[in-house]
């Protein structure tokens, strides 16, 4: 019989996922699979127990069920590993999933754990911490830091709109130093992405992939309210219109460093979890893990 671990955030998403972890370790036993019970309880936490059942070997497979946030610090255990990823989203955006075609739906999702195709991802690193989508200096972050988690869980998507609200008619363009490979850019808002989509499906970064040496930069640099909620209905669109109609650049790099030039620091978000403050170095890293994915890239389901 495999054996795996099941590591999962209970408070992600919108859903109790307790009992349904507990009811998805049967089955998976029924076919093979031996999964270890492995709730978190804190941040950080999901990475420790990767990192402390990896010495002992003998896992087949690291199983996760919660947000990006959860996943990515699961990734991070994962770093110089052979241990495939197998994800199940249970998140509020599933962006992960979606760039790599994973199920939305859980049990699909699972049975990539069998018969999934391992696809390499490489890790990224914001002040030497990791992360694989994207890191997001300015009002992202700050509605992260706000958010309400009971609106969150129960509302999903939906809810973060509650905090975004306020928080961009707050917003106050910060001014931000941004250096790329050595050049230097001016900005008020500013995502490094590895991925293509942004809160959920909204294309943010058309050229970013996640198994490139590279990122893509996203910067805007205007002051104007009514420009920056067109920024956002065109990423949400998802036709690159942000980038073409000019309200915001693209530019491609292997580090970024992003500085304030206020007297303040301002807000990072990794994979939609606010953790750091400028000033933020993101680099993209020498080494990847494996995430299970379909193996005809079927769509999402």
């Amino acid at each position: 019989m495999k054996r795996g671990v099941l590591i999962y955030n209970p408070t992600a998403g919108q859903r109790d996922l307790a009992a349904q972890m507990l009811a998805l370790i049967q089955r998976m036993r029924a076919q093979g699979l031996e999964l270890e019970n492995a709730p978190t309880t804190a941040p950080g936490h999901a990475t420790e127990i990767v990192r402390s059942l990896l010495p002992s070997g003998g896992l087949d497979v690291v199983a996760v069920c919660g947000g990006d946030g959860t996943i990515s610090e699961v990734a991070g255990g994962l770093v110089g590993s052979d241990v495939p990823l197998g994800v199940l989203p249970g998140g509020t955006s599933n962006v992960l999933a979606r760039e790599l075609s994973i199920p939305l739906a859980l049990e699909s999702a699972a049975r990539l754990l069998l018969d999934g195709e391992p696809r390499p991802v490489r890790i990224l690193y914001a002040n030497e911490r990791p992360f694989l989508l994207w890191a997001g200096v300015g009002l992202d972050a700050r509605i992260m830091r706000n958010m309400s988690l009971f609106l969150k869980r129960w509302f999903g998507r939906t809810g973060i709109f509650f905090t975004a609200g306020p928080e961009f008619l707050r917003y106050e363009f910060p001014h931000l130093e941004v250096t790329i490979d050595g050049e230097t850019y001016e900005a008020t808002f500013a995502v490094v992405s590895h991925a293509r989509l942004y809160g959920g499906d909204w294309v943010i970064a058309p050229r970013a992939r996640l198994d490139s040496d590279e990122v893509e930069v996203i910067l805007f640099s205007e002051r104007d309210r009514w420009k920056f909620f067109s920024l956002f209905r065109q990423i949400q669109v998802g036709q690159s219109g942000h980038l073409e109609s000019g309200l915001a650049r693209s530019v491609a790099g292997k580090c970024a460093t992003i500085r304030s030039l206020e007297s303040y620091p301002i807000e990072v978000q990794l994979d939609g979890d606010c953790v750091l403050e400028t000033p933020v170095t993101c680099r993209v890293g020498d080494q990847s893990i494996s995430i299970l994915t379909p193996r005809n890239g079927s769509p999402e389901t």
